[in-house]
């Protein structure tokens, strides 16, 4: 009867022992996912801060165009020039607006 006890804890320790094995196999490919997608995760922030740090430089690229065209269009240059009767051409040349208001 003992020999049937012994043998009996025998399996389930056995049992016990392949279970642990596969729980340590799936712990180490859950880290190898873990470690995989935390090096997916630091690529996608380094790829975000590029892609902010270019519209930033885009939209300061922009800004300035704007702020160009602006002072183009205050600039005493850009007035209208009245017309004096005496257009050589017969073209309107003092028609300016502004292109933003």
């Amino acid at each position: 009867m003992e020999n049937t006890k012994l043998t009996k804890l025998e399996e389930v320790v056995d049992k016990l022992i392949e279970q642990l094995k596969g729980l340590k196999n799936d712990k180490k490919m859950l880290q190898t996912t873990i470690h995989t997608r935390e090096d997916e995760i630091k690529a996608l922030e380094t790829q975000v801060a590029e892609l902010n740090d270019k519209q930033d430089k885009i939209s300061e690229r922009v800004d300035n165009l704007i702020n160009s065209i602006e002072d183009w269009e205050n600039s005493p240059e850009s007035t209208p020039v009245e017309e004096s009767g005496g257009n050589e051409g017969g073209e309107n040349q003092g028609n300016s607006t502004p292109l933003f208001t």
